[in-house]
């Protein structure tokens, strides 16, 4: 008699937990397809992300992002993927939306455009702050002329191995200041810093947020953009 109650109570609990896992699982999946449709993120076929449209893909899974004097350095260490199956990259676009929900902290990238005023400017900001000098009178001086130039300074060729990146200043001559455009850019408003990140991203609009998918500014993806849905 005790061993067949005693088998009833664990076929109770047993019960009870799988569903309370069931409606767990339910609840989150639900509150996962909630906040990806409310946050606007693109759909596997509006994506543009490298998981859909490169060959091979670095995953990163941890980034360090610090200014070294008057340039921006961006160390990357992840996974790097050669012609990875269509099931894989579906899977890493997903996963990227689903982590970035659960993000606790809320962190995120904004696209922002930097003129050639501005780019004098943040470079003499930075300047100042590394050499703790005081910053110059904020207007654009005569033959002070500054633009920025991406470089990847380390590619990765293995399968677990690092990307360098580096965002630095450079400055013209004046007759070349009528050819200098504004620079698209990716802002870390934690930081207060731009990456030195380039690719699709820096092709959407001004002022559109992209969240973080770690814990790391670096760790940004096109899955996460967050796009203005036409109102029905």
């Amino acid at each position: 008699m005790s061993i067949k109650k005693h088998n009833l109570n664990a076929l109770i609990w047993s019960g009870a937990s799988l569903g309370t896992l069931a409606g767990t699982t339910a609840m989150l999946v639900c509150y996962v397809r909630n906040e990806i449709q409310r946050r606007g993120y693109p759909s596997w076929q509006e994506c543009r992300c490298e998981f859909k449209t490169q060959p091979t893909i670095f995953q990163v899974w941890h980034s360090r992002h610090e200014q070294r004097g008057e340039t921006i350095i961006a160390q990357e260490w992840g996974t790097y993927l050669v012609e990875p199956p269509h099931w894989l990259r579906y899977l890493l676009h997903i996963s990227t939306q689903i982590i970035a929900t659960f993000n606790p902290l809320g962190h995120y990238i904004e696209r922002v455009t930097l003129s050639p005023q501005q780019s004098y400017q943040f470079a003499a900001i930075l300047h100042a702050s590394a050499t703790n000098e005081d910053l110059p009178e904020p207007i654009f001086q005569e033959e002070s002329y500054v633009v920025w130039r991406r470089e990847i300074l380390h590619f990765p060729n293995y399968l677990f191995d690092a990307c360098l990146r580096r965002l630095y200043p450079v400055n013209i001559p004046p007759e070349r200041f009528e050819k200098v455009e504004e620079l698209p850019a990716l802002w870390d408003p934690t930081n207060n810093l731009p990456l030195p990140n380039d690719g699709p991203l820096l092709d959407t609009p001004v002022g559109t947020r992209i969240d973080c998918i770690g814990w790391a500014p670096a760790q940004i993806s096109y899955c996460t953009v967050r796009q203005q849905r036409k109102a029905l």
